[in-house]
């Protein structure tokens, strides 16, 4: 019989258990690294751009609602209900073209006529009635950019107000929601209007009834009209004019062109900006106006010489949806002529590439 033990021990071979040694474990987990690192930041893109491109849908349809308003109506749904803040707006009015018929029904003073005294009934949806109250808290997914930051209620300590916020407004041109010189603009700056414009002092069931553009008024062409573009919500349920697409004032339902997209200059809202209203992480600049409050405060030129930004967070731009009903992404590095002539639907302007 063979013998298998070593020479001159009688013992059997110690077999060495297998297995990495230390340096080559911290190899292999520097390599993982490496692999994590190269892969992440195209995961993240993937994930951005089918972000982005839910975002892209959401303006596409609220562009077609509008073509369909415009086709049952011959014209786009209004600015605001009112010229006083926190009115109605076309937000409101879209409602049965984005598949929420029910929704509109709950606002049952939406088409009736407004009482000018104490807080203006029928201007707006505020009351503590549960109709309204489910109307206002109802969160539409197409109002949301996946984007952003998730979704907080508003107000929710004060039952007549408490609502929900959207990503979307609609443009009101290159200055204030007047078509006049917004806060920070030189002397000589000519403004002009969007397609939700407002004529001051409108209100509805008057003789000065609110404004609704036509694509007859689109003189510019349709395709180099913004029509819509994205906002960015806060984080808190205190009240701020920012982000509050439920309410027709600049920097809720409204934005200009003045600035452009992602701008470090200031909005200048009337009503408050979100940091001092609880939103510390709300990054983008900010400085009110001051008020007015609604009614018995001034309406007539309510939100003179307001302007907010087209604001998101995608790197590099916002998406806008245009009068013809294309989405396309602007570059916050739009020229800034460019961008405010995007702005008008009459202005007569050139635009160049965007």
């Amino acid at each position: 019989m063979c013998d298998s033990s070593s020479p001159g021990t009688g013992r059997l071979p110690v077999r060495q258990p297998a297995g990495f040694t230390l340096v080559e474990l911290l190899v292999v987990i520097a390599i993982i690294g490496v692999l994590v690192a190269l892969l992440l930041p195209a995961v993240q893109a993937a994930r951005e751009a089918s972000r982005r491109s839910k975002c892209q849908n959401n303006l596409k349809q609220l562009a077609i609602a509008c073509h369909n308003h415009e086709d049952t109506y011959k014209k786009f749904p209004y600015a605001n209900k009112a010229d006083v803040l926190d009115s109605y707006n076309w937000m409101h009015l879209l409602l049965p073209y984005i598949e929420q018929q029910t929704v509109y029904d709950l606002y049952t003073n939406l088409g009736g006529p407004i009482t000018q005294t104490g807080d203006w009934p029928g201007a707006h949806g505020f009351s503590t009635a549960a109709p309204f109250i489910q109307a206002r808290t109802t969160i539409l997914a197409v109002h949301q950019c996946p984007s952003d930051r998730g979704h907080i209620m508003n107000e929710t300590n004060l039952p007549y107000y408490t609502r929900a916020r959207g990503n979307y407004r609609g443009c009101a041109g290159s200055g204030d929601m007047y078509g006049n010189r917004p806060d920070g603009a030189p002397t000589a700056y000519v403004a002009g209007i969007g397609v939700f414009a407002v004529t001051r002092g409108q209100i509805y069931g008057t003789a000065n009834p609110p404004k609704q553009s036509t694509f007859a008024e689109m003189l510019d062409g349709s395709s180099n009209c913004a029509m819509f573009a994205e906002a960015l919500k806060p984080a808190m349920i205190n009240w701020s004019t920012i982000g509050d697409n439920t309410l027709g004032n600049m920097g809720g339902s409204m934005f200009s062109t003045f600035l452009t997209p992602n701008s470090s200059a200031f909005d200048r809202p009337w009503g408050p900006c979100p940091q001092p209203q609880g939103d510390a992480a709300y990054r983008w600049p900010c400085r009110t106006l001051g008020g007015p409050l609604r009614p018995p405060g001034n309406h007539n030129n309510n939100q003179r010489t307001a302007h907010v930004a087209a604001r998101s967070l995608h790197p590099g731009g916002v998406n806008v949806g245009l009068g013809d009903g294309s989405v396309r992404f602007v570059s916050q590095t739009i020229d800034v002529v460019t961008w405010r002539a995007l702005g008008t639907i009459m202005g007569g302007e050139t635009l160049g590439n965007f």
